[in-house]
């Protein structure tokens, strides 16, 4: 592969006047719980003495402690090994038929009741985790923490408030913490991970302050309403996604692949990728699958629940509709993409990109491939899949 190189805590609030793969977080080191100088200026802790809280603080817990319940959770990025998109329907959106496969790439979504803050009232704040993809972006200044919205745009802020406005409410206003790992804009599903940590943070912390449950069904439409990606996000592990991508069905993983995920230092939106890929059917210049055809490949589904290693064969149905488009609007990415290939991987863009996800024989080949990344000046970590 070529050695060229390749080319702070954040807050704001929104109010209402009005008014699987998803766990809770597990325990961070000392270490890892210290936020980066430039990027935060405040950072929540705990007891426990690891930096972050962990889990729900209950009612129970709240008499002893003295401090508002709070719960912390986590939900993965995502790629899709497999995205066919069908023709525009009449409703504006595509059919897909799509294979997504979570990584061990996650966000982190704090929500806290705010007993001080008017009711209806939500405070929103952000820190880029150490280390991460985000954090490399930082650091190369190509990304900025504050150009994240805080406000009612944010899909973790419209999450808590649904969850919190059709539970009832709560009696004063709502803190939500976001720890950003996944690239925004990048075709991971960052933000639907965000959203879908935030419904069942706000879940917990309905339930601790007033003792109303939410069923997993009504947590399930909330996150269908949000997005596409949103409920894939709350089950994590690997599954077809049919409609507009919310229609799951799990698939078997036999063993988590490795793989190397690469940032860019730009950002691609979503539907700027889709218009281009509409744009370039109506040209002749991409092919646009009849709806009957929108079928994820059984042998793809055979090597995931398999060796993925056993049939390179199967590898070669790797797909993904939108990468033709995003390459148009990122010609960039297409020397990334061939450089990926002459290291030995097997590389494609992550949803609508401009993400690249390259899967390798092992996790040694993917540790490696990501350190010399890192130092040709890419942003790069070693990830497995499903």
């Amino acid at each position: 592969m070529s050695r060229q190189r390749w080319g702070r805590q954040h807050r704001n609030h929104a109010s209402n006047e009005n008014g699987g793969g998803l766990r809770p977080a597990q325990p961070r080191t000392q270490a890892e719980a210290q936020p980066r100088a430039e990027t935060q200026t405040r950072v929540r802790t705990s007891d426990s003495g690891n930096g972050t809280q962990t889990g729900s603080v209950t009612a129970a817990q709240r008499a002893v402690t003295g401090e508002p319940p709070s719960s912390r959770m986590e939900a993965p990025g995502k790629v899709n090994l497999f995205l066919a998109v069908g023709p525009t329907r009449a409703d504006g959106y595509h059919s897909l038929a799509t294979l997504y496969a979570a990584v061990d790439v996650r966000e982190a979504v704090t929500v806290s009741f705010a007993p001080d803050l008017p009711e209806g009232h939500i405070d929103c704040t952000l820190e880029v985790v150490p280390g991460s993809l985000v954090d490399q972006q930082v650091e190369r200044g190509s990304f900025d923490p504050v150009s994240v919205p805080m406000d009612e745009s944010n899909l973790a802020v419209r999450a808590a408030r649904t969850v919190i406005e059709r539970a009832g409410g709560l009696p004063g206003g709502v803190r939500v913490h976001i720890e950003k790992a996944v690239p925004v804009a990048g075709g991971m599903g960052g933000g639907s991970a965000d959203a879908a940590a935030a419904i069942k943070a706000a879940v917990e912390l309905v339930f601790a302050v007033t003792g109303r449950e939410t069923l997993v069904s009504d947590s399930l439409e909330i996150a269908r309403g949000l997005g596409a990606d949103v409920p894939f996000a709350m089950t994590g592990g690997a599954a077809i996604g049919t409609g507009t991508g919310a229609e799951l069905s799990p698939v078997p993983v036999s063993s988590p692949w490795p793989a190397v995920l690469i940032a860019d230092d730009g950002a691609l939106s979503t539907p700027s990728v889709f218009s281009r890929l509409d744009a370039l059917r109506e040209q002749g210049q991409a092919v646009t699958p009849r709806d009957e055809d929108l079928q994820v490949p059984d042998e793809l589904l055979g090597a995931l629940a398999g060796d993925p290693g056993s049939d390179s064969s199967a590898l070669s149905l790797l797909r993904n509709d939108l990468q033709t488009p995003a390459l148009d609007l990122a010609p960039h990415l297409v020397p990334r993409l061939e450089e990926l290939r002459m290291a030995g991987s097997i590389p494609i863009v992550s949803g609508s990109g401009p993400t690249l996800i390259a899967l390798t024989r092992d996790h040694e080949s993917a540790r490696i491939l990501a350190a010399h990344l890192r130092e040709v000046g890419a942003h790069a970590v070693p990830v497995v899949l499903g």
